[in-house]
């Protein structure tokens, strides 16, 4: 009897970490898939995209655990990690203790200012937690595939601040004046509201407007309610807000851009092997066959989303519609941004 027990309690040993190996390599294929999807942006949206100068480490989040991926040295030297996965794209280690006691991550952080010794001062990481966590939060995120657009949307963000110019300038000329301060102002003041969905309005109008004419002559409108908003906010609120209001366009509309491209990507791509037989909440890509953005007004409209979110979505649309490259431009430049580019357009840029 003593025998069989402890023969039992050898399978059940196995059994046990055999679940808990499975339950890694779902990170594991998971973090991969993220990176494949990365290298299909590179691809088919935003040419250096994956480029190693612009590289930012990953750091997943279970309720229990955190593991980096392509971490820095100095994070290595920060948090004691052993390397637990490796392929010729990425290193995985998991950290000894979790990286932070917050319960959600969805973002990209660094630390500006004045230099310190954090692991991420002037070093974008991108931080998500696991579709558990994440569903927890936001029951509506019903797959991978969702889970994962949220984390690219982030990563792009990272990409953004790994060029020197625009890390330059957004530090030395944004960083005093948060987003916050903008949503507050349209969600504060009914004038204001009205004449960004107005503009907004006018900028769906150009996008699917077929003549070439009457599209140049929304954009002039759409600059001339934008203008004669601009001067009575810095008559009312007393802050000139065109800087911050075009930083914020560009950075989150860009963002989104890359996110929408994923949701057309899904509509085509064949489901990943190894999510599709091993997580649960992979679904197979069936959400988005013959995906129509008219569906998600989150993405385009003002009173849905963030103002600054859709205004830049919809320039950067437009700027395709238009032929007009900017993919290049944006961020090597600094403070160039969408508008600016849009403005320009009849001089060659």
């Amino acid at each position: 009897m003593q025998k069989l027990i402890f023969i039992l309690f050898i399978l059940l040993t196995i059994s046990f970490n055999d679940r808990k190996d499975d339950k890694e390599q779902i990170i594991f294929d998971r973090i991969e898939f993220i990176f494949n999807l990365k290298q299909t942006i590179e691809e088919d949206v935003w040419k250096s995209f994956t480029d190693k100068q612009f590289d930012v480490p990953l750091i997943y989040f279970t309720d229990t655990s955190s593991y980096v991926v392509n971490p820095t040295a100095k994070f290595l030297t920060t948090f004691k990690s052993k390397l637990v996965f490796e392929n010729g794209q990425i290193k995985i280690y998991k950290t000894e203790q979790r990286v932070d006691r917050l319960p959600f991550h969805m973002e990209t952080g660094l630390t500006s200012g004045t230099p310190t010794d954090e692991y991420n001062y002037h070093s974008p990481f991108m931080r998500c937690s696991s579709y558990e966590e994440v569903f927890k939060k936001i029951p509506d995120v019903l797959s991978t595939e969702e889970w994962v657009t949220m984390i690219m949307h982030e990563y792009f963000h990272g990409f953004q601040f790994k060029h020197p110019a625009y890390m330059d300038y957004y530090e030395k000329n944004i960083v005093r004046v948060q987003p916050d301060s903008l949503i507050n102002i349209y969600n504060n003041n009914s004038w204001f509201k009205n004449l960004i969905d107005k503009e907004n309005e006018t900028l769906l109008k150009a996008l699917s407007e077929p003549d070439n004419a009457k599209t140049e002559q929304l954009i002039d409108t759409f600059f001339k309610i934008r203008n004669q908003r601009r001067i009575e906010t810095k008559q009312r609120v007393k802050l000139d807000i065109a800087k911050y209001e075009k930083c914020f366009e560009t950075m989150e509309g860009t963002a989104r851009y890359v996110e929408f491209s994923l949701y057309n990507k899904f509509s085509t791509m064949q489901p990943d092997y190894k999510l599709s037989k091993t997580d649960t909440c992979f679904k197979s890509f069936k959400k988005f066959k013959n995906y129509k953005i008219e569906n998600d007004t989150w993405l385009y409209l003002t009173e849905k989303s963030t103002y600054f979110y859709a205004v830049g979505f919809n320039m950067a649309k437009l700027l395709d519609k238009l032929k007009i490259e900017y993919r290049g431009k944006l961020f090597n430049e600094g403070g160039l941004s969408l508008e600016d580019i849009m403005i320009n357009r009849d001089n060659g840029n």
